[in-house]
C-alpha cells in the first residue's frame, strides 16, 4: 500500500469517526437536568400506589449531591424540599417516583461501549495497514 492510499484511508477513517461521534453525542439524552413539572396530571388513579416505597425512591434520588446542588442553586433548601414533598398527593408522589425511575442511571453505558468498539476498530485497521 503506497503512502497516498494509506493517507486517504486514514483521512476517511477520521471523517467516519468524527461523523459517528457527532451523531452519538450531538443530542444529549432527554433525562439530563429535567425537573418534574409543577402541575402533574392526575387523570386516572394509579393502582396500589405505595407512598412509602415511592418516598423511598424520591429520598434516594435526593441523596445525590448533584441533585442537591442543583436544587440549592435554584434556591430550594432541604427543609423547603421536604415541605413541598409533604404537600403532594399520593398520585403525585407516585408519578414523581415513576419519573425518577425512568431516568436511567448509567445512561452513558451504550456510548462508552460504542467508543470502545470504535477504538478497537481503529487499532485493528492500523495494524492491518
Amino acid at each position: 500500500m503506497n503512502a497516498r492510499s494509506r493517507k486517504s484511508a486514514v483521512r476517511s477513517l477520521i471523517y467516519t469517526l468524527i461523523l459517528t461521534t457527532t451523531a452519538l453525542f450531538g443530542d444529549p439524552p432527554s433525562g439530563w437536568a429535567n425537573l418534574a413539572p409543577s402541575g402533574i396530571a392526575t387523570d386516572a388513579p394509579a393502582p396500589s400506589v405505595s407512598r412509602a416505597s415511592d418516598m423511598k425512591t424520591i429520598s434516594t434520588a435526593l441523596e445525590s449531591k448533584a441533585l442537591r446542588g442543583r436544587l440549592k442553586a435554584m434556591g430550594l433548601g432541604d427543609k423547603e424540599v421536604e415541605s413541598r414533598l409533604g404537600k403532594l398527593s399520593d398520585q403525585e408522589i407516585h408519578q414523581l417516583a415513576t419519573q425518577i425511575d425512568a431516568v436511567r442511571p448509567g445512561g452513558l453505558v451504550v456510548e462508552v461501549l460504542v467508543i470502545v468498539v470504535l477504538v478497537l476498530l481503529v487499532i485493528y485497521l492500523f495494524k492491518r495497514v
